[in-house]
């Protein structure tokens, strides 16, 4: 009886060790550098708590144009890096990358929050949006916030909809109304609520933008909100008839080389004579990996110089995406440090 205790007994203490382990396993996290990191919990604060007497102060829509507390104009260009969940994978979400975002020239990076990683990791607001607002702030960066839904949350139609457990709509309220709340003190914040609307009509995406704008307000944040335009973001013609209801509304538009320079005005153009406008996606690639990846083949010259000289005549801001070695199109030479053509073109721009 004595032997078969102590038996049980091991047995037992085994197992304890082998949860142990399962469970130290499961707060490792192995990152393509190849090092183990400790993930701890963390701390679910009511909202952002920091000292923001020195960040960029809240923008405002005067016309046109962007001004901050001071009354300045101000025109924001930046750059996007990878949804911050992405980069932690990879070793890079620290405060030193954001300076390297910095140290560009940009005033404003975008920050793409992709639905099923928000869904995925109930820490997120915590883990990677409070830390990237903060670092931005104490670099002087303005941070776009985009939900980064693809097609038509109103009804979960798209083809590059996620799946989610509850309804888009209901999700995309419910992201909002918590995150306005969250960062209603952080006067670097900007709110881009949906990244690209598709298969979604002018008029329902209008009534379906001012109801988010309208619960971000209610949360009591009063920053510029950013709408897209229809068609993935590039369709802002329906703003001159009627725009979205509400108060600091900017719009959006994402220009690829595949959009011809013929529409430009006609999609934006002329919106951007009344109406502040910014460009929050564009790039190029010099050639297409793949068949998906075609409407982004351009070069300087047949697209990326025409393309920022005209939102330069128009004092438009822009953001270019994707400052990454992976993500198309990408900045980056893969795997290292070297930037493509269009990586160069685009840090020179900044750099004037």
């Amino acid at each position: 009886m004595r032997a078969r205790l102590h038996f049980r007994s091991r047995a037992l203490g085994l197992a304890a060790a082998t949860l142990l382990l399962t469970a130290l396993g499961a707060c490792l996290l192995l990152s393509r550098s190849g090092h183990f990191s400790f993930t701890p919990p963390i701390a679910h604060q009511a909202s952002f708590a920091a000292n923001t007497a020195n960040y960029p102060t809240r923008l405002s829509v005067a016309g046109s144009q962007l001004l901050n507390a001071g009354g300045q104009t101000v025109v924001l260009k930046g750059l996007m890096p990878p949804d911050p969940a992405v980069l932690n994978s990879r070793g890079k979400f620290n405060r030193a990358f954001v300076q390297a975002l910095r140290a560009t020239g940009a005033n404003v990076i975008r920050i793409p929050i992709h639905p099923e990683r928000w869904e995925q990791y109930p820490d997120y607001l915590w883990r990677y949006l409070d830390p990237v607002v903060r670092w931005s702030g104490e670099l002087g960066l303005y941070v776009i916030l985009d939900l980064h839904f693809i097609g038509n949350v109103a009804t979960g139609a798209g083809s590059q909809m996620p799946d989610l457990h509850a309804p888009s709509k209901d999700f995309t309220l419910a992201f909002w109304r918590q995150t306005a709340s969250y960062f209603r003190a952080a006067p670097n914040v900007i709110f881009e609520i949906v990244n690209e609307p598709e298969s979604i009509s002018p008029a329902v995406w209008r009534q379906t933008a001012g109801e988010i704008a309208g619960a971000i307000r209610a949360a009591g944040a009063t920053q510029l909100i950013v709408v897209g335009g229809v068609d993935y973001a590039r369709d802002l013609s329906w703003v001159a008839a009627q725009p979205v209801a509400g108060e600091n509304i900017a719009y959006a538009t994402h220009i690829y080389p595949a959009h011809a320079a013929a529409s430009w005005e006609g999609w934006f153009g002329q919106v951007s004579k009344s109406h502040s406008v910014l460009v929050t996606e564009w790039g190029w690639l010099e050639a297409a990996p793949d068949s998906q990846s075609a409407y982004l083949v351009g070069s300087a010259g047949s697209y990326g110089q025409p393309l920022l000289d005209y939102l330069d005549r128009r004092q438009m801001g822009w953001v270019a995406c994707w400052y990454d070695d992976e993500w198309l199109p990408a900045m980056f030479q893969k795997g290292s440090q070297e930037l493509t053509s269009y990586g160069a073109f685009v840090q020179a721009r900044l750099a004037r």
